[in-house]
């Protein structure tokens, strides 16, 4: 048994060496690896995942094509695939950091948070200053549930590195999700001494804001992140988003729907985005419109409950009572399998 196991050994190094020993087109394999990097530039991760592949296939010595390989394979959200390039990586670079990080991220990204945070704390280790393992360490912390661990770390981090602005800004969210608005708001006004045009800042402390009942000064804030959003032609839906929520809450559905719309148009696949729309839509009498917004919420997110609710609400008040009570039903099942809320 023993032996066996020593001959497939030696097998099993023997067709390592003669893969790394291939010969190696390197023009051909730094021309694909150019074009895989101009491919993630360009957001064509499909792209990117064959260039790097076929880079690779070329040239199998450059073990550092699985890491551009891995990263690429995260972004397209093919989780499994770069988990398998990072330890692909690792085998022919043991102890790797960028190995490691890369294959922490990975993990953080399939949600795999226990081993995401296990491999991190292994970076750490090696370079206990280490950016990315800090923030990866973090947040699976916080998506762990353990909060403490989770402030612990980014405080660290930004001990370490003063001017991290994710890692004051992630602070800043863990303080916000725990209700420390006054904490959460210091870290986002921290972010912006680093960059005062950090769009998600200014939409953070808006909510921080409305949080502490001073809806003028959160509509200011989320203006100001508005601005950015469109001056910048950044995709984020979020300011636009929180905006509608803060004028439907103070009575202005009118202005809610069309912040509501501006964010359906920079996301069209957020049910939340929809659910603001409707909303606004039912309170300005648009009925038909509104059920079509709310429908389209709830078909993007089973698992969203608030557009059954207030298609329950919508159905019963038109006297259709089967749909009503299949909506709250359905807004029941939603509700229960939903995470409880933090404070």
């Amino acid at each position: 048994m023993f032996r066996c196991l020593v001959v497939l050994t030696f097998v099993s190094l023997l067709l390592s060496s003669q893969e790394t020993d291939q010969a190696c087109d390197t023009a051909a394999g730094t021309s694909l690896r150019q074009q895989g990097r101009d491919a993630v530039d360009q957001k064509r991760y499909d792209t990117a995942v064959q260039r790097f592949e076929s880079a690779y296939a070329i040239c199998p010595r450059e073990s550092a094509i699985l890491l551009e390989l891995s990263h690429a394979q995260t972004l397209k959200r093919d989780f499994d695939q770069a988990i398998s390039s990072a330890q692909r990586y690792l085998q022919q670079n043991a102890k790797s950091i960028p190995g490691m990080v890369a294959l922490a991220n990975a993990y953080f990204m399939a949600q795999r948070l226990q081993q995401a945070r296990d491999v991190a704390v292994e970076v750490l280790r090696a370079d206990s200053a280490n950016i990315a393992a800090l923030e990866i360490k973090g947040n699976a912390e916080y998506l762990l549930g353990d909060v403490t661990a989770a402030i612990a770390t980014f405080i660290d981090l930004l001990d370490r590195h003063p001017e991290n602005e994710q890692a004051a800004y992630m602070l800043g969210r863990i303080y916000y999700q725990e209700g420390r608005i006054d904490q959460a708001v210091g870290q986002f006004k921290r972010v912006l001494t680093t960059n005062a045009r950090s769009y998600r800042a200014y939409d953070n402390l808006g909510l921080c804001y409305q949080a502490k009942g001073d809806n003028e000064t959160a509509t200011r804030y989320f203006l100001t992140a508005i601005k950015l959003v469109e001056r910048e032609h950044v995709e984020y839906d979020w300011a636009y988003a929180n905006l509608a929520d803060l004028l439907l809450k103070t009575g202005d559905p009118e202005r809610a729907y069309g912040a509501a719309s501006k964010a359906v148009d920079l996301n069209p696949n957020s049910a939340r985005d929809f659910y603001l729309g409707g909303k606004a839509l039912d309170q300005l009498g648009k009925v038909d419109l509104g059920l079509n917004w709310l429908q389209r919420s709830a078909a993007l997110d089973p698992s969203y409950p608030e557009p059954e609710y207030l298609l329950a609400q919508i159905y019963r008040r038109l006297g259709l009572q089967d749909k009503a009570e299949q909506a709250r039903k359905r807004f029941l099942e939603a509700k229960a399998k939903s995470p409880a809320s933090r404070k």
